[in-house]
């Protein structure tokens, strides 16, 4: 009886694991930009624009690596709730981090880099629609 017993909450508990498995959805790499959103439905985020792009270009030697600033909306449900201003350098990257991950539910050691892209390229003058945030995570 007890064997049986035993037997029954085993399969019961696999059942439940294996039932969570599946509800978890696997995050990948995501872009925000002015038009696209990561989710259709809950926190939304997007790029409202590029204020200032201060950032060395490449192929310059600069004293200082400079940095970028852009204008997030974040909407729920459908509703703008906040815009915010992120400061793309080296100093601000582990703030854009927490910022992110409180604003999508994402665990912070998930996230492994959000930048601007594209990156300034000497005596080129970049489109601002082109402007996107590329968010990289952890596997």
């Amino acid at each position: 009886m007890k064997t049986r017993i035993f037997l029954l909450l085993l399969c019961a508990l696999s059942l439940t694991v294996s039932a969570q498995k599946k509800k978890k959805t696997k995050l990948t790499d995501f872009s925000i930009t002015q038009t696209k959103s990561i989710q259709k439905k809950g926190t939304q985020l997007f790029l409202k624009k590029v204020i200032s792009d201060a950032r060395c270009p490449e192929g310059i030697d600069c004293v200082w690596a400079g940095e970028a600033q852009a204008n997030i909306s974040t909407y729920k449900n459908g509703k703008w709730v906040d815009e915010t201003i992120l400061t793309f350098s080296f100093k601000k990257e582990a703030e854009n981090k927490k910022w992110l991950s409180q604003q999508l539910g994402i665990p912070l050691a998930k996230i492994k880099s959000i930048r601007l892209v594209p990156y300034p390229k000497d005596s080129i003058k970049i489109n601002p629609k082109d402007y996107q945030i590329k968010v990289m995570l952890n596997k």
